[in-house]
């Protein structure tokens, strides 16, 4: 979260344009309110000049960075309805022992209230988008 913040107020985004970074193993439910945090916060103080930035903390996450959802963080729902589905990824946690790998795909999809479109893009089209695979 801490260092998402410092990348996103601290010019890294805007000075490397086609750079993407991953935050992953972190879920993903805490990002609309730090996103929300640190809009305010640059809305209210500006940059003062320091970083050069010209857009928001949250438009250089849109376009540069993902986040990784837990096959049973069942705010995921709520993280969509706030950011949108196109920077979230799966992460199963394989190989650490508390996974719920063989079994994370199916876990995550019981997951209540989300659409086939964004199961799609966090399973696939993100990951592939991501990691500059052809789809």
């Amino acid at each position: 979260m801490l260092a998402l913040g410092a990348m996103l107020t601290g010019g890294v985004f805007e000075r490397f344009p086609a750079l993407r970074a991953a935050f992953l193993e972190g879920l993903c439910s805490w990002a609309p309110s730090w996103l929300y945090c640190l809009d305010e916060r640059w809305e209210k103080f500006g940059n003062e000049g320091r970083y050069g930035l010209k857009h928001l903390p949250s438009f250089y996450f849109r376009r540069q960075c993902f986040l990784s959802v837990d096959p049973d963080e069942e705010l995921v729902v709520d993280t969509i309805g706030a950011l949108g589905d196109d920077n979230i990824v799966i992460s199963t946690d394989w190989p650490h022992g508390d996974s719920s790998f063989p079994q994370a795909l199916n876990t995550f999809f019981k997951i209540d209230g989300m659409s086939d479109a964004s199961r799609r893009k966090i399973l696939w089209d993100n990951c592939a988008r991501l990691y500059n695979l052809r789809a």
